[in-house]
């Protein structure tokens, strides 16, 4: 009986002791780290300076997603949106006392988190009942893995573009996509060129955004060549090799007569002009956009069989889903390509919206961007501002300012803190400008310190505080509110999840991509007699060559020179004596066939 007694005396102890550690007092606690830890646990509210009950139900419950949801869900009934909360709104976590923590459709979150933090566990989970059409980037298949099964159980499409082949046959890419394609339109060709040429790193270079800029100037006017001949970005790069200057390419241009065709054949015509220090480095950030054509296999990527591309109209109006996957790396070679491909998503989703109630997409679309820095480098500080209004939510993830500091300059990187909605600091994050950054906008608070008789303030979260946030936990700062400490939500805790799991429903069933075809076809153009370019003199008769739509074989060069006559058996036609060069180009001593 006794000892029943004693043990009995310490766990009340214990319980005391515990309590007096987490109690909710304005006294300022000599192990802030300790105290934060154990109220976040126990589900209490952090400490003074939070967002209070009542700040979580007026701003972040369900009603307050609710009062605001008019203006993203028009095309949904009040009951629908009063009795549907995922319908508009993005659950995001759980605060103390276990509130539901949600954001509107409108509102942009960029996630910073170092890896391995489950912050892509806590990106599914918000993808995972989103009603709109969704984009996702990531550099494994997990995303993949965990919800496209369940989502097309849903009746949303699922495509993979994953040309890299990650997690081999199990997720295999089900559609190839010609960026070409379309160009015909000036203003399209304009459009692809700035996301291909400005998703290139120009990491040390002086006046970046000039070499981007002239690159985007050439590839514009390549781009629109190619659509108008029928030809793929393989041309495109043969074009952009130093012994090619692109003359075929002007000749091209000079032949369609347009306005727009003509000015583009004079720029061209500057890759043989004088400047060759300005043209020998645009080459140098052409080549590296245009990187991804030394890999065989990242070839098939941008040459698609007749009918095997992406319908975006379609996608969006299905509501599809679409992963895209790329291995980690500091440049990735398909960052333009999935740049370019969510841009033309991004401004398809816009041209949508536009004709809607309201002007914006309805169901919106959601672009979770995953390593957005590395993998798929779109223009988030010009996306961000005005995306909301026009159906568009953007969740992007980094591991810290950095990173975003890297990609798009100290502006740009301000401009992105700026203009996000909701910020979120996960677990472990070491940047100092980072943490101070998290500290200075968490704000002050009033404590009394020992031995004071006034209160006196201090940070409500220190570096120190913010560095050493739980595991799971995040910090949210969201405009003018209060902050707030929240459980990230996870898809292995979702129910939705669970039952799909238990039921084997989480797999998706999607088809390969078709190979390519290996029929060729002709496209040739004949240019009149002794015609002439404003700044160039172009060939008498210029005959473009065959065209296959079958992934190209690279094949050794001798001495960097290849014979080019122009006839039927497929060689490049390069100049009026029918001798070409088909040397190493951007791509050393391969040649692109």
């Amino acid at each position: 009986m006794n000892a029943h007694l004693v043990i009995l005396a310490l766990i009340v102890l214990a319980a005391a002791a515990a309590w007096r550690s987490v109690k909710y007092r304005r006294h300022l606690p000599r192990h802030r780290v300790l105290r934060l830890r154990l109220r976040l646990h126990l589900r209490r509210k952090p400490g003074p300076g939070f967002a209070s009950l009542l700040d979580l139900h007026w701003h972040w419950g369900r009603f307050a997603m609710f009062r605001q949801s008019r203006r993203s869900r028009r095309s949904a009934s009040a009951w629908r949106r009063a009795t549907r909360p995922h319908e508009h709104s993005v659950r995001v976590a759980r605060a103390h006392w276990r509130h539901s923590l949600a954001v509107t459709l409108e509102e942009h979150i960029t996630i910073l988190s170092l890896p391995r933090k489950r912050k892509s566990a806590s990106l599914a989970a918000m993808i995972l009942h989103y009603p709109g059409p969704v984009v996702s980037t990531s550099t494994r298949t997990d995303q993949f893995d965990w919800m496209a099964g369940i989502r097309q159980h849903r009746g949303h499409p699922v495509h993979v573009f994953n040309p890299e082949g990650i997690g081999g046959a199990r997720v295999p890419s089900t559609f190839s996509w010609n960026l070409v394609s379309g160009c015909e339109d000036p203003a399209t060709a304009i459009r692809r060129a700035d996301a291909f040429a400005f998703a290139v790193s120009t990491e040390g270079a002086s006046d970046a955004a000039f070499w981007s800029g002239k690159c985007s100037d050439y590839l514009r006017a390549m781009f629109h060549a190619a659509a108008i001949a029928g030809r793929d970005l393989r041309d495109v790069a043969a074009w952009s090799a130093p012994d090619s200057n692109g003359a075929e390419a002007q000749a091209i241009l000079l032949d369609a007569g347009t306005d727009s065709a003509t000015v583009w054949a004079g720029t061209l015509a500057e890759m043989g002009g004088e400047a060759q220090k300005t043209v020998e480095t645009v080459r140098m950030v052409l080549s590296r956009s245009l990187a991804l054509l030394t890999d065989p296999a990242l070839v098939a990527a941008v040459v698609p069989p007749p009918g095997g591309g992406l319908d975006i109209d379609a996608f969006l109006r299905e509501r599809g889903t679409l992963y895209m996957i790329a291995k980690q790396r500091k440049e990735s070679p398909l960052a333009p390509l999935f740049a370019t491909l969510a841009g033309e998503i991004h401004f398809a989703a816009e041209q949508m919206g536009s004709q809607m109630p309201g002007g914006r997409l309805d169901p919106p679309l959601l672009m979770a961007l995953d390593e957005v820095t590395q993998i798929c480098p779109v223009p988030l500080p010009d996306w961000l501002p005005d995306s909301g209004g026009k159906g568009i939510q953007i969740i992007a993830v980094a591991h810290g300012q950095a990173q975003l500091r890297m990609r798009w300059g100290n502006d740009g990187a301000q401009v992105i803190m700026d203009t996000s909605s909701c910020l979120v600091f996960m677990p472990g994050i070491r940047d100092p400008v980072t943490l101070k950054l998290a500290s200075d906008l968490a704000g002050d608070a009033a404590y009394r310190e020992h031995g004071q008789e006034h209160a006196s303030r201090h940070p409500i979260m220190t570096e120190g505080m913010v560095r050493q946030i739980p595991l799971n936990f995040g910090l949210f700062i969201r405009g003018e509110l209060s902050p707030v400490m929240g459980r990230m939500v996870n898809i292995r805790r979702d129910w939705t999840y669970r039952r799909a799991r238990l039921a084997r429903r989480t797999a998706a069933r999607i088809t390969e991509a078709p190979a390519a075809a290996t029929g060729r076809r002709q496209a040739s153009v004949t240019l009149p007699l002794q015609q002439q370019s404003a700044v160039a003199e172009l060939p008498a008769v210029a005959r473009l060559r065959p065209v296959t739509d079958a992934a190209p074989v690279l094949q050794p060069a001798a001495n960097g020179h290849g014979n080019a006559n122009g006839h039927s058996n497929g060689n490049r036609h390069a100049s009026g004596n029918g001798n070409g060069h088909a040397g190493a180009g951007p791509f050393g001593p391969w040649s692109p066939r």
